[in-house]
């Protein structure tokens, strides 16, 4: 039996036009081997400062409404993809999955959980400065992951 070397393919996907990007990548290697896609979306969680006047926390209401409104654009982005995917690729296996945290930690934790033998990430090219202090997601990925990892420009 052949048993491909990226048969089962994670994409970390956000709705950018890199992960677009990386998408199409792997929904070809997945067709291409005869694989099958798992697209995983981590919408990060919001941290604002809360500003209390002792009766009632405003920041903290504000969080929770923009958290809520952060994860339905999120899970329409990836039902989207997911749609487009199934369309374009019918012959590929695809699962989509929604999680919420720190997208470094839960992609690579997925990775494994599910078994993917690739990794498939965009990358919006955050480097100097800014890519330093704030880092990247794709860095935190490949500093973490012992897995097979393509970033995608």
């Amino acid at each position: 039996m052949f048993d491909p070397v990226f048969s089962k393919i994670l994409v970390a996907y956000d709705g950018s036009e890199a992960s677009d990007r990386a998408l199409d990548s792997a929904a070809k290697m997945a067709a291409m081997f005869k694989g099958e896609i798992i697209i995983i979306t981590v919408v990060p969680r919001v941290s604002m400062p809360i500003i209390s006047t002792g009766e009632m926390s405003y920041m903290e209401l504000g969080a929770e409404t923009y958290q809520e409104k952060l994860i339905e654009a999120y899970s329409l982005a990836l039902e989207k993809a997911k749609e487009e995917m199934k369309e374009h690729y019918p012959q590929i296996k695809i699962e989509a999955i929604l999680k919420e945290g720190r997208p470094s930690e839960l992609i690579v934790a997925e990775a494994d959980l599910k078994g993917a033998s690739l990794i498939v990430m965009g990358s919006r090219g955050i480097g100097g400065i800014s890519g330093w202090i704030l880092g990247s997601t794709s860095r935190k990925v490949v500093d973490h992951c012992t897995k097979p990892i393509l970033i995608v420009k």
